[in-house]
């Protein structure tokens, strides 16, 4: 039993000498946990999309808007590469996928060398293979376009401007017309295509078409913005926008104000935003390592591409209101994340400019409570100036008889799977006008005036108090420094 302790007072004093102790004995023999969540949280890879768009599309506003809210719901980051960008060898460094919808032949080799899954938006890139594609359903905007012209048109020439050539879409889209438009045997189909990048070839071409066939052309039809309003254009010249309709195959804030106008008969939503937010959806997974469930295809100059078909609606005047309202809200709702994005990118400065400032006010605390005070005083004076601003607004016209208020209620919707991810969002808008009798808005006007008068009146007699008060310590001061 003596040698118990005599081994226990050995064995301390070797463990002393050899500089060991008990949390490493055991951290040698249970495993050190803390070490290897640190390695793994270190190693976590940035999970960045880059976006890539054509910067002349009407619509990649609203492209960009359903790609950039999503992301900020899953608080994943997006990158926006224009073109000069995409010349900068950098441009896809940490990017996990690239969203593109236009880029140059040297940018997308640079994806695919990377190793960089390619997801197409509104169409197939030439050159590379990608990984998927979002795109409008190219049957069914063919088919809308020939009823709406059907329904305009008995018989005569329509004249459909495909774009280019071996563009895949554009034939799916031609195709569908053709065959919508041959159920009138009266209705005869002429196409005209161009180059890539060469809209003006085929302006060209339409305009002698129109001098070879004065008279017997009734509709003009093209597949995008682009096409659409050089055509217009084309017909203001030549006088003939009062006897040949125009149809348009890409919704966008132009084309909506033809039709507003009566330049255009009808377009086609193409749901920018739903195609961008489907984009994402796709990426996200993609990045996950996850199965996406696609089970539609369209075959391009790279061969098979899985393909994601969005469906399209007509937009006429009918529902005219309700679908520039979606834009409108739409374009102000990318200002606000924009403004978002630079307001955290202020922050991210000013609190380095802030720590600086701290060094300083240590250094001179004088000069620090002076700033302090002159901040108070402006804001002070900021505030004054906005109240005074919308008490102006509120003050009614003379000779008011009616007075009307327009509410306006915007639902968003959202279509989940089983699994709580979003396929898709819908925006709808309703507008309520109601009628308020002028004398309770005078009631409330004066109501407002003599709360106002009150409020000024009891910040004066603090104003007062406070004067008052700094008077009376300025003598304490005083009187102790005779003392």
């Amino acid at each position: 039993m003596k040698k118990v302790p005599s081994m226990i007072i050995v064995l301390l004093l070797s463990m002393a000498l050899t500089g060991c102790n008990m949390q490493n004995i055991f951290g040698g023999l249970m495993g050190s946990k803390e070490k290897t969540s640190s390695r793994s949280s270190q190693q976590e890879e940035k999970k960045i999309i880059a976006v890539a768009l054509n910067q002349e599309d009407p619509n990649k506003d609203m492209f960009l808007l359903g790609i950039q809210e999503m992301a900020e719901k899953e608080e994943m980051e997006v990158k926006v590469l224009n073109r000069e960008d995409q010349g900068n060898s950098q441009a896809l460094k940490d990017a996990k996928v690239l969203i593109l919808q236009e880029g140059e032949q040297s940018f997308l080799k640079e994806a695919q060398k990377g190793d960089i899954p390619i997801l197409a938006l509104n169409g197939l890139p030439s050159g590379v293979k990608a990984k998927g594609v979002i795109l409008p359903d190219p049957d069914q905007v063919g088919r809308l376009m020939a009823q709406q012209v059907q329904g305009k048109v008995t018989e005569g020439q329509v004249v459909y401007l495909q774009g280019e050539a071996e563009d895949p879409i554009a034939q799916m889209n031609v195709a569908a017309f053709k065959q919508e438009l041959g159920k009138n045997s009266k209705l005869t189909l002429h196409s005209i295509t161009n180059p890539p990048e060469s809209e003006t070839i085929a302006i060209q071409s339409l305009m002698e078409h129109l001098q070879k066939n004065s008279g017997q052309v009734k509709a003009i039809c093209a597949k995008n913005e682009k096409l659409i309003s050089l055509a217009y254009e084309l017909l203001k010249t030549m006088g003939l926008t009062d006897k040949i309709y125009l149809m348009g195959g890409e919704a966008n804030p132009k084309s909506l104000h033809r039709i507003a106008s009566g330049s255009q008969i009808a377009d086609i939503d193409t749901a920018p935003y739903v195609q961008g937010a489907n984009a994402f959806q796709w990426a996200q997974k993609l990045m996950d390592k996850q199965s996406v469930d696609i089970t539609q295809s369209i075959t391009g100059d790279q061969g098979e591409v899985a393909a994601k078909i969005i469906p399209v609606k007509t937009v006429t005047t009918e529902n005219l209101a309700l679908i520039q309202k979606s834009y409108t809200k739409a374009a102000e709702a990318q200002k606000e994340l924009e403004k978002k994005k630079e307001e955290s990118q202020a922050k991210g400065s000013g609190g380095q400019g802030n720590q600086k400032g701290g060094e300083k006010s240590s250094n001179g605390s004088g000069s620090g409570n002076s700033e302090e005070k002159g901040a108070e005083s402006s804001s002070q004076g900021q505030e004054s100036s906005s109240s005074g601003q919308s008490g102006g607004q509120g003050v009614m016209p003379e000779g008011v008889k009616k007075v009307t208020e327009k509410v306006h209620t915007e639902i968003i919707r959202e279509y989940l799977d089983e699994k709580g991810n979003v396929l898709g969002t819908e925006k709808s808008a309703n507008d309520q006008v109601r009628t308020v009798p002028p004398e309770m808005l005078l009631k409330e006007q004066q109501q407002q005036k003599q709360q106002g008068g009150q409020k000024e009146q009891e910040q004066g007699k603090q104003g007062n108090q406070g004067k008052q008060g700094e008077g009376a310590s300025n003598e304490m001061k005083q009187g102790a420094g005779g003392s």
